[in-house]
């Protein structure tokens, strides 16, 4: 496993680039359909004991970051969607 962003080649970067602007969206997507703001969201997030700051969700949401375990399983039962939906876009329930 390397140690350094750097050693990473460019095609993994470039994939997890991918994969979080796709989860966001997807996040955004349904935060909307359930018109809830951000924050709304994210204090739903901790009642299921997941702490995200302001800019942390923001991240996530732009694609800027790749959410960790705990976040996706918190959106997960948040946004009452599957983690095939949230991963991978297929699907869409529990």
């Amino acid at each position: 496993m390397p140690k350094r962003i750097h050693d990473l080649p460019a095609e993994y970067l470039t994939q997890q680039r991918a994969l979080a602007q796709a989860i966001g969206a997807r996040v955004r997507l349904e935060r909307e359909r359930l018109e809830l703001t951000q924050e709304q969201l994210r204090a739903r997030m901790e009642l299921e004991h997941v702490f995200v700051s302001r800019t942390q969700f923001s991240r996530i949401e732009t694609g800027e970051a790749l959410p960790n375990a705990a976040e996706l399983i918190a959106l997960r039962a948040v946004l009452g969607v599957s983690f095939d939906w949230l991963l991978r876009g297929e699907g869409r329930g529990p």
